[in-house]
C-alpha cells in the first residue's frame, strides 16, 4: 500500500494529524515534494518551488498550528500569480512579456492565509484554451499509474497533483469544464464558484463571461469542511430535507458514450434510494448552449490575446489559433446579440431552481481520453456538456462515481447561482450515503 497519507488519508485527517503533531508541516510538505519530483512521466508540473515550500511549511512551525487547513500542501494552475515564480500559462513566451509576480494574486493569498503550503504551479493546455490535457511544449498530463489515459483540461496538472499525493488540493479555474472534466476523468472531486463570487484578479483570462474558480480534491466527504473553512461568510448549514434533484436528459446528451449514460442511471438509483426526491427535467434547448458559448469565449479569449499575436502567432499551438480567428471575426453587433442570447438561457434556469434543490448531468462524454490519440473532435463532444452550466454561471460540483477497477465516471451537480453553500451541503449529504461508490 501506498505509505503517502495525502493518498490514504483524507483531508480532516491530515488536518488532525498536523495540529495533534502527529505529522508535522515540514514532514508532510516534504512528502508531497517528492511525490512532486516523481511528476516527470505524467508531466504534472511546470515549476515545483521546493526552497519556497520548506521555508514556508518551517515558518508554520515556527508560528505554531493555525486553522483547520494549516500545513495542506496546495498545487497552483501555473495561471495564477504566485510571488516569485513566473507564470506561464503552459505558453512557451508569456513568461517572458513581463516581470515575475512580487505578489501572490488574491486566490492564492486566500489559500496562504489559511496556512497552506504551495508545492509548485501545474500543467495545463497553452493558455487554459482545450479541455483534453494536451500541451504541446510542456507535454500532455496523463494520470499517475495510467501513462496512456489523459487527465482531461485545463487543470490537468492540478488534477495529477492531487492523484499522486503532491498535493492535498489542486487550485484551477473553469471556464467551460476545465476543473469538471479532470475529476470525471480521474474519480476526483471538484468544486466551481458561482461566476464571480471570486476574485479572479492576477488569473490569466481566458473569457470573462465564463471565468470561474475552484479547486479538485480526493474525498467527498471532505469537500463542504474545506469550503466552509475557506469561505466561512458563505452560509452552508445541514440539509432539513432530503434533496429535490432533478436529472437532465434530452438530445443534448447525444455525443456521451452510452455506458457514460448506463453509469449515470445508476447514479441516480443511488440518490433514490438515499431518500432523494428525484424528477427528470428536458435539457430543451441545451444542445445549442455550445453555439453561444464558443462564439463568446472566442471573442473574448482573442480580445484578450490579440496584442500577444502581432509578435507571437508562431509561438502558439496551431490548434488554437483557429479558436482565436473565429473571436477576431465576431463583430460589437454580433457579441452583444450573443450576450443576449446568454442572458436569455440563463433565465431559463429560474424554473428549474424553483423546483430543485440541484440538477445531475454527466460532466464528461466519455471515461478515457487515450494519450496520443487525436482529439481534434474531442472538445466539441466534452464542452457540449459542459456548456450550459457555463453560461449561466452556475456552482457546480462533480461527483466520481468508481466501480470496480473502470475507469470513473463523473457526474456534474448544477446548483442555482449564489447557491454555493447549499451546494457543499449536498455534497455533505451525498457523501453519507453508503451506497454511493466514492471515495
Amino acid at each position: 500500500m501506498n505509505p503517502n497519507p495525502l493518498i490514504q488519508w483524507s483531508l480532516r485527517e491530515l488536518s488532525t494529524a498536523l495540529r495533534s503533531g502527529e505529522l508535522t508541516p515540514t514532514q508532510l510538505t516534504g512528502i508531497a515534494l517528492e511525490s512532486a519530483r516523481r511528476s516527470a512521466v505524467s508531466r504534472a508540473f511546470l515549476a515545483i518551488d521546493e526552497a519556497g515550500a520548506r521555508a514556508q511549511a518551517q515558518a508554520l512551525e515556527a508560528a505554531g498550528p493555525g486553522g483547520p487547513l494549516w500545513g495542506l500542501p496546495v498545487s497552483v494552475k501555473d495561471l495564477f500569480d504566485v510571488r516569485g515564480l513566473p507564470t506561464t500559462c503552459g505558453s512557451p513566451f508569456y513568461a517572458g512579456t513581463r516581470p515575475v509576480p512580487q505578489d501572490d494574486c488574491p486566490y492564492v493569498a486566500d489559500w496562504r492565509a489559511q496556512g497552506t503550503v504551495l508545492v509548485g504551479k501545474t500543467n495545463l493546455n497553452e493558455f487554459a484554451y482545450g479541455i483534453t490535457g494536451e500541451n504541446r511544449w510542456y507535454g500532455d498530463v496523463t494520470q499517475p499509474g495510467h501513462p496512456d489515459r489523459l487527465t482531461g483540461g485545463s487543470s490537468s496538472g492540478a488534477a495529477a497533483s492531487v492523484l499522486m499525493g503532491a498535493a492535498a488540493i489542486g487550485l484551477g479555474t473553469d471556464t467551460g469544464g476545465s476543473l469538471r472534466a479532470p475529476a470525471a476523468l480521474c474519480g476526483l472531486v471538484s468544486y466551481r464558484a458561482t461566476l464571480g463570487s471570486e476574485d479572479a484578479a492576477g488569473s490569466f483570462p481566458l473569457a470573462h463571461a465564463f471565468d470561474t474558480l475552484g479547486w479538485l480534491q480526493r474525498s467527498l466527504g471532505d469537500l463542504a469542511w474545506v469550503a466552509r473553512n475557506l469561505r466561512p461568510g458563505i452560509p452552508s448549514t445541514a440539509l432539513s430535507r432530503a434533496p429535490r434533484v432533478g436529472v437532465v436528459r434530452g438530445d443534448w446528451l447525444a455525443p456521451a458514450e452510452p455506458e457514460v449514460l448506463a453509469g449515470m442511471e445508476r447514479f441516480v438509483e443511488a440518490l433514490k434510494a438515499g431518500g432523494a426526491s428525484v424528477d427528470s427535467v428536458e435539457g430543451a434547448g441545451w444542445e445549442r448552449a455550445v453555439d453561444c458559448f464558443v462564439p463568446i469565449q472566442a471573442h473574448e479569449a482573442h480580445s484578450t490575446h490579440a496584442r500577444y499575436l502581432t509578435n507571437h502567432a508562431g509561438a502558439y499551438d496551431p490548434a488554437i489559433l483557429p479558436r482565436l480567428e473565429l473571436g477576431r471575426g465576431i463583430s460589437a453587433g454580433r457579441y452583444a446579440e450573443l450576450l443576449a442570447e446568454r442572458d436569455a438561457f440563463r433565465r431559463g434556469f429560474d424554473p428549474l431552481f424553483q423546483r430543485f434543490d440541484v440538477l445531475i448531468a454527466p460532466a464528461s462524454a466519455m471515461r478515457v481520453l487515450k494519450a496520443g490519440a487525436d482529439h481534434a473532435g474531442t472538445r466539441p463532444r466534452m464542452i457540449r456538456l459542459t456548456a450550459p452550466a457555463s453560461l449561466g454561471g452556475l456552482p457546480v460540483v462533480t461527483v466520481p462515481w468508481l466501480e470496480g477497477d473502470e475507469p470513473g465516471l463523473g457526474f456534474q451537480c448544477l446548483g442555482a447561482p449564489g447557491s454555493d453553500g447549499s451546494l457543499w451541503s449536498f455534497a455533505e449529504w451525498l457523501a453519507g450515503l453508503e451506497l454511493l461508490e466514492i471515495p
